[in-house]
């Protein structure tokens, strides 16, 4: 025991710096969701669905104004670490445009606080904690990105896992003991974004005084300008049904498809994982013009990630048990769907990274806003026909156009770029999303045949159990490319 030990203490102390950064990214990524999925079955027991509704329209609210008001400025970061090598200058810099803005925004919130309240249908105190918070999770935000940069894994490691368990645990403590509202959720967690973002905006601006630089202004605020639809586009495919079913149909609504889609989310445990050595593998793979590893490894990566997402679609109900209990059963019935919509909105990443790395700037937007709008027309449309479960089929369908617009734009830049040679095995691609459809459609029939189900799910177990060998090494291998 004790050689395997140490035997692994020296693997560990032989890594580069880059790959113990990746390892405790990836590390701290499944503590923080760890905590989140201990805490969301209290918050959704003692919490009412309207109360539960209410926070997560807080938090996607949240996610489209902080990337409004602060233009998503830490976006600009890895830009300007390539033209400047002072990376404490840009980051001062970077911190300092960043209050500029959401100062503003804070003002602004101020002079219309309650035109602004009535119209996000939250209380004062909500909307007070969002325009607050923001000014501090922005500047979080592009501390953050620095860190990264610059493998600094400790102290981010130690602020993120801190900042998710003390706004969890006190949030916990305040709809326990003082009162069960969506208030008591968010005013300690804003308190906590308030303390540990005045820390870092003080480190900052201690290791450099640069406020104010005109070059970085101008190119952030250029380039994260332009880059806005693009980022808006993807909160609307991922967030604003939540919006949209507050708004027609109310906040219980929003609580049991906020449910749903947490469940179906929970393959991001692994896919985030996937993508922290995945994505750099892509570009090397380009790079280095070996094309046929990379398709085969991009399906077997898909293949894996639609099986997972099968074991979620089959065991949906006894997850809503433990996330929510009985009065979140209702949400069952269309985590199928979101589950789809994932699928997706994994697959068209591929493509996307491709356009990324020849700089297709425009390619990578023009899909972004076209599924947008649909997606808004499409919810508006039929939510207001079959209710809350039609934004769960408007995602999928709208992540499914995603990649076949993303598709052709990947196609046309193969064209361009590498004289039409392809480097996906695109028939393979569509076989394993038909099959994750298929797969979900067997769920879903599934799902309504309780005996038949178990009986499914042990004979899948006595398979894994006895190839064993194969699974597991068919997972290091995706794990290890």
């Amino acid at each position: 025991m004790k050689q395997k030990l140490k035997s692994l203490q020296n693997k560990y102390s032989e890594m580069s710096l880059p790959i113990k950064a990746g390892f405790w990214f990836t590390i701290c990524n499944f503590l923080q969701r760890g905590v989140t999925m201990i805490t969301t079955p209290i918050f959704t027991r003692v919490l009412s669905e309207e109360q539960y509704g209410l926070v997560n329209t807080f938090f996607s609210w949240q996610t489209v104004l902080i990337m409004i008001i602060s233009l998503s400025l830490y976006k600009a970061l890895m830009n300007l670490y390539v033209k400047d090598d002072n990376k404490e200058k840009v980051l001062s810099a970077i911190c300092g445009l960043t209050i500029v803005l959401t100062t503003a925004g804070f003002l602004i919130y101020l002079i219309f606080n309650r035109q602004i309240a009535n119209a996000m249908q939250m209380s004062g105190i909500m909307t007070f904690c969002l325009f607050v918070s923001i000014i501090f999770q922005a500047g979080i935000n592009c501390w953050s990105t620095y860190e990264r940069y610059v493998y600094d894994y400790k102290k981010l490691v130690i602020v993120t896992l801190l900042m998710t368990i003390l706004s969890s645990v006190l949030g916990v403590i305040a709809v326990v003991f003082i009162t069960p509202t969506a208030e008591s959720r968010l005013v300690p967690q804003t308190l906590v974004y308030v303390i540990i973002g005045l820390v870092i905006y003080a480190m900052v601006f201690k290791r450099d005084h640069t406020f104010y630089n005109k070059q970085m202004w101008k190119f952030s605020l250029v380039f994260c300008g332009a880059l806005l639809p693009h980022y808006l586009s993807e909160f609307v495919l991922q967030s604003s049904d939540k919006l949209m079913i507050q708004y027609m149909c109310g906040s219980r609504d929003v609580a049991i498809y906020s449910i749903a889609y947490a469940v179906g989310s929970l393959i991001n445990l692994v896919t985030s994982a996937i993508n922290s050595s995945f994505a750099p593998f892509q570009y090397q793979k380009i790079q280095s013009g070996e094309y046929e590893k990379l398709a085969k490894t991009a399906n077997e990566v898909l293949a894996f990630v639609g099986v997972m997402l099968f074991a979620i679609m089959l065991f949906g109900r006894e997850i809503v048990l433990i996330f929510g209990g009985t009065k979140y059963t209702e949400s069952v019935q269309v985590i199928v769907p979101i589950c789809i919509g994932v699928f997706f909105n994994y697959l068209f990443q591929l493509f996307a990274r491709v356009q990324e790395y020849y700089e297709h700037k425009l390619t990578v937007v023009i899909p972004s806003v076209l599924c947008a709008v649909l997606n808004i027309v499409l919810n508006f449309i039929f939510i207001k026909i079959f209710g809350y479960q039609a934004a769960a089929y408007t995602t999928f369908i709208c992540y499914m156009m995603f990649c076949i617009f993303h598709y052709f734009f990947y196609r046309r830049v193969c064209n361009n770029e590498l004289n039409g040679v392809q480097l996906y095995n695109i028939k393979g691609i569509v076989l394993i999303s038909l099959g994750v459809i298929l797969l979900g459609i067997l769920a879903t029939i599934l799902n309504h045949m309780i005996l038949i189900k178990y009986g499914v799910i042990v004979v899948c177990i006595v398979l894994v159990i006895i190839f064993r060998k194969k699974v597991i090494a068919y997972v290091k291998k995706i794990m290890q490319k």
